[in-house]
Parts: structure tokens; sequence; C-alpha cells
């Protein structure tokens, strides 16, 4: 498992390459998100969803950024969309520091004009002053045990800086399709900590764990995006089709923006619209918010993770007991898609992925917050109702409890949050309606010595 210090140099070191890629060495203080916040995604670093495999920590992928800065246009998906702008750093084998990257510019006439360039430091100096601070800081907090942590790669051989500038052939772009279709997008994953590769190994449990792998344990994204909708010639579609305060999941049509960030399986973000923060393998169980997680957890050890083909394995329900074995395709399989709602969250990553580390301060399961437009939730429960209830009527029920043919084993009564019932809630589902304000019994918040129930 990764350690502290570790995921603050991830997050830290995001900062750092930014700034390193947009302005030579200065540094900024954007930070890295989370594989399930903010809409991260393989494909938009250039990546595939192996690319940072734990299996083959030297490996690099041509094109793929482990942060990348981009300004795009026009309507589907990230591959048909026209890349105006792009500012990346290049993906990292283990033991190097953020050296390398790119500048491609797109001007819409049928070339991309692309600067490459090479620091030569990549196995030289540390480009991340404040994640040294942060490891001399826990040094000196922990009594100054061992050796002071200075960083290997103040003590490398510096290599030979590059600059080049090359053409690509690309779609010529019309202006005018792109007008009302733009986004900002940051991504950034923890292959910056020193080309750190901690993603599911695919051909563990004879391949069976190619379909687990996203990406890296810890990314993610910061993006804003518009997509007006209507025409000039009915102005009130422009506001019909762009506006509509009764939709809970989606008011502001027009554009919408999130954040997110996850460090070793604890999550946090914003957003402004619905979006989904996680798809398992389970395509019979129903879609479930992020923040009303009502499904087992029963193989959350503290040793289930992607950080190493060994740890990939200890994913077995009985873990409680001391038999950890079990392959992490099983609680991929048993986790369906998971959705983010417009509003502030705190939540417990769905991914098996994730590595645990808050178990050691924290015990899993963890109680998730929410507040926005589905109302206030606390532990899986709605203690204030959505401000849309009344307008919308009553809503579909609230996502139930798996069935038992999917279930994971249930060797604990712990390990599994109870439902609170129906008249305890007035507004179990998601925007459903309510008369008035209740607030149901609420399980205990975490602490080091005890687990809440679910």
């Amino acid at each position: 498992m990764q350690s502290t210090t570790r995921t603050l140099r991830a997050t830290l070191g995001a900062a750092a390459t930014t700034a390193l890629v947009a302005g030579g060495l200065a540094l900024t203080t954007l930070h890295a998100q989370a594989v399930s916040g903010g809409g991260y995604n393989p494909a938009q670093q250039g990546c595939s969803k192996a690319a940072d495999r734990n299996d083959q920590p030297q490996s690099t992928e041509p094109g793929c950024h482990n942060a990348t800065l981009q300004l795009n246009a026009g309507s589907g998906g990230y591959a048909q969309r026209w890349h105006v702008l792009s500012i990346n750093s290049d993906q990292l084998a283990n033991g190097q520091s953020p050296h390398a990257g790119s500048v491609a510019v797109d001007p819409g006439n049928g070339t991309t004009y692309m600067l490459r360039f090479d620091t030569g430091t990549g196995t030289f100096i540390l480009v991340n002053p404040i994640g040294f601070a942060t490891d001399v800081a826990t040094w000196v907090i922990g009594g100054g045990q061992g050796a002071f942590p200075l960083p290997q790669q103040f003590v490398g051989t510096p290599g030979q800086p590059s600059v080049s500038v090359v053409q690509l052939n690309t779609a010529k772009r019309n202006p005018a399709d792109a007008v009302t279709n733009q986004q900002v997008y940051f991504g950034a994953d923890d292959n910056l900590d020193n080309g750190e590769h901690d993603a599911v190994n695919p051909t563990a449990d004879h391949g069976k764990d190619r379909r687990v792998a996203n990406g890296p344990s810890d990314g993610g994204a910061v993006q804003a995006n518009t997509h007006l909708q209507g025409s000039a010639s009915d102005p009130a579609s422009l506001v019909s089709k762009n506006v509509d305060p009764t939709d809970m999941h989606n008011p502001l049509r027009a554009a919408d923006a999130g954040t997110g960030a996850c460090a070793d399986g604890l999550c946090a973000g914003a957003d402004t619209s619905r979006r989904k923060a996680y798809q398992g393998g389970c395509t019979k169980c129903a879609d479930q918010s992020v923040y009303n997680d009502q499904n087992s957890t029963n193989w959350r050890s503290p040793d289930c993770n992607s950080g190493s083909t060994a740890n990939q394995n200890d994913c077995g329900s009985g873990w409680r007991t001391g038999s950890e074995q079990g392959n992490i395709y099983q609680p991929y399989s048993e986790r369906g898609a998971y959705y983010t709602d417009p509003g502030v969250f705190v939540y417990e990553d769905p991914d098996p992925q994730a590595s645990p580390l808050t178990s050691g301060v924290l015990q899993y399961p963890i109680c998730e917050l929410y507040a926005g437009t589905m109302g206030v939730w606390v532990c899986s429960n709605q203690v204030v109702p959505s401000p849309g209830a009344a307008a919308n009527g009553p809503a579909p029920a609230a996502p139930q409890q798996r069935s038992a043919k999917t279930a994971a084993p249930a060797p604990h009564a712990a390990a599994t949050r109870p439902v609170q019932a129906q008249a305890q809630q007035p507004n179990t589902a998601a925007g459903g309606a309510g008369t008035g304000l209740v607030i149901p019994p609420l399980p205990a918040l975490a602490t080091p010595g005890s687990i809440l129930p679910r």
C-alpha cells in the first residue's frame, strides 16, 4: 500500500508538473485529483486503462500523459472533438521525476503544431520541493528516526535536454461548429509521483483482471463544459432547453463544472450536474449514488488494491478472520454504476483498486456526506429533503440491497449497513416527495476502534 507521504507527494506533484509544462520550471498549487472524481478519463490523458500496470514499472506509452491541461471544442466523445490547445507532461518510468512533455496547438486548418521538450532532469532532480518539504516535516514529527529523507533524484546524472517542433496532419475544423460546445480540462494522476505504476495487472487471474483496469489508483480531473442548445429564431428555446430548475440532477443544462479528489479510498468533490464516478462490472446492479452506498464492503481488506499483483489477490471477503485470498475481479463484479449529483460530497471510493490507507485512521465503511440538490445525506440517510421534492412529486424508490445472487458473503453482521425503514425517511428516493423533516437514527461516526454498521 502507498504511504501517507507518497500520497501527499502525488497530490502536490501535480502542482509542480502542471506549471513545469506551462511555464518552464515554475510551481503552482493545483492539485492532482482522483480516478473517481471530476470526470477523469485515461483516454483523455492519451493512455490505455492499464498504462500504469503494476507488473511493468518501467513501461511507458507514447502520447500518454500523467498531467494535461486542455482546451477542446465540438461535440461527441473526446476522440471526435477539436483539440484546440493542450499542455502535457509525459508518463514516467518508475524512479523518474517529471521532465518531458509537449505543447500542441490545432488552429483547425488541418495541421497540429507540436513543441516537444525534455529537460533531461528525470533522473537528476526532484521537481517537487513541496513534496520534499512534506517528507522532511514527516521525518521531524516522527522524532528524526531513520535516515534524513534526501530524494534520490538529487544524486543522479542529468540527461541531455532537447526541444523539437513537429507538424501533424489532423482534420480541418469549422469554428462555427464549436461555438456552443467547449471544454477546459485538467487531468492528473499519481504517475507524477516519480513514475508510480499502481494500476491493475491486466494479465492476472488468466486475464480476467483486464476488465477491472480503469487507470491508476489515484488520479482525476477538474473540468468545465458548455453545451448550449436551442435556436436564436426561437428565443424561448434558449431558456427551456438550457435551464430546468425542476431537474435536480441537471438544473443548468447549458454548462457544467466538476472537480474531485481521492486519497487512497476517501474521496471528496463538488459538481454542478450528475456525473458517473465509477463503473463496476455488475450490469444487473441498480445505479447507485456515491452518498447512498448500501452495498456490501466485505471485500474492503486493507491489503486489497492494485499496488501490486499480490495485492490484487488479497480481496477475499474473509479477510477479517485472516483469510483474505480472493481476486480483485470479485469485488469489481459486485459493483455497478456510481454517480455524483450537484452539490458537495465526501464518500468512500467504490473502486477496489483504491488503497484503503485510511483504515489505520478511520474504519471502513466510511460515513458518506452530501449536501446539494438532492437534499442532505449522512451515512446513507437523507436527513433533509431535496428542495425539488415538492415540485417533482413522488420519485422512484431508492436503490435497494443487491440480491443474494450477487451479494458478497457476509461472515460478520457489521459488514453490511442496514437500510433505514421508509417510515423514518421522508425522502429516501432521489428527489422524492416529503411532507416534513424527519431525521432518522444515524450510526456513530467512525473512530480508530470502531466499524460503522453497513
